[in-house]
């Protein structure tokens, strides 16, 4: 299953290392700030929704909100 998750707060790029070693992270990146001051997204492949937020909770993410939605595959 895939899931994209977005990062709200100040992120480096460095945090992604982790997801891209566990070989689970299809994409990364870094988004123009808006309304809601999203700063960062990646999108990983996994069995499920709790392995996703299981992997993003090892990651140490201070004063940020992360959200994480399934992707629908086609």
């Amino acid at each position: 299953m895939r899931f994209m998750v977005f990062v709200k707060g100040t992120v480096a790029a460095r945090h992604g290392i982790s997801l891209l070693r566990a070989g689970v992270l299809l994409d990364a990146g870094d988004l123009v700030p808006g309304a809601f001051g999203v700063s960062a997204y990646w999108l990983i492949d996994v069995r499920d929704h709790e392995e996703a937020v299981e992997r993003i909770r090892r990651i140490p993410l201070p004063a940020c909100v992360v959200e994480i939605r399934q992707v629908a595959v086609v």
